[in-house]
């Protein structure tokens, strides 16, 4: 073999064991990552609790406390945000993450009032999803009252009726202290000066947004917009 040859294949022996060199000192930095003590989970901190109690779901995750953040899988993060969920009625989702180099994440999505239910058990607080989730003293102030016979997440009537009071605009919703539904297709709510409003289904909510607003500057009780091309007054 030529001199021109030896020197030519030099640096790239050179460069593979470079590679090698460096492969190997990245595979000792994660293996120390992953057994390290510096790098184990040793805060906890919560986001999003408002009405359910912080402290409660931090405990919840305490046993990960002194594991390696690299040794905790996804899978063991799930578990235990399915187990945060349980703490509180409140909470309707939550998650586990890492943040590097010693601390657990726990981020708290409450649940989103927008109704209470008179039941036999009480007041109940109803959320966006239809579900009454919690029982309480007296409903939050500007908190319309739902009316269906039977308020649950999957209740046809209960869907329309929060449907529609998610579609008024912050002005009207504002008004409304009472709403409910007999049948999907035929919500009606009553305002602050016990003005009537029978709305109908579900659909066309901008066109009756607009019908509703017109009809309101007339004298009468009750407005009928199920109709939005046709609103009547009486």
């Amino acid at each position: 073999m030529s001199d021109v040859a030896t020197r030519r294949r030099v640096p790239g022996l050179r460069r593979l064991l470079l590679i090698l060199l460096a492969l190997v000192v990245a595979g000792g930095l994660v293996a120390a990552a992953y057994f390290s003590p510096i790098l184990s989970a040793r805060d906890v901190s919560v986001t999003g609790a408002t009405n359910a109690p912080a402290e409660e779901v931090a405990k919840v995750v305490e046993p990960l406390k002194g594991r390696p953040l690299l040794q905790i899988t996804s899978a063991q993060r799930d578990d235990y945000a399915a187990k945060v969920i349980g703490v509180s009625p409140w909470i309707d989702r939550a998650t586990v993450t890492v943040s590097y180099p010693s601390t657990l994440v726990v981020a708290v999505t409450e649940r989103e009032v927008v109704a209470y239910a008179q039941r036999p058990a009480g007041t109940l607080l109803v959320d966006a999803k239809g579900v009454p989730f919690i029982k309480v003293g007296e409903p939050p102030i500007l908190t319309p009252k739902l009316t269906v016979d039977d308020p649950r997440s999957d209740d046809p009537s209960t869907k329309a009726a929060i449907a529609v009071l998610k579609a008024l605009p912050p002005d009207l919703h504002g008004q409304v202290v009472e709403i409910g539904a007999n049948s999907p297709a035929n919500v009606r709510f009553v305002l602050r000066d016990k003005r009537i409003v029978y709305w109908g289904d579900d659909e066309r909510a901008d066109a009756k947004t607009a019908a509703l607003r017109m009809v309101l500057t007339r004298p009468g009780h009750e407005f009928t917009v199920i109709d939005p091309d046709m609103p009547t007054t009486r």
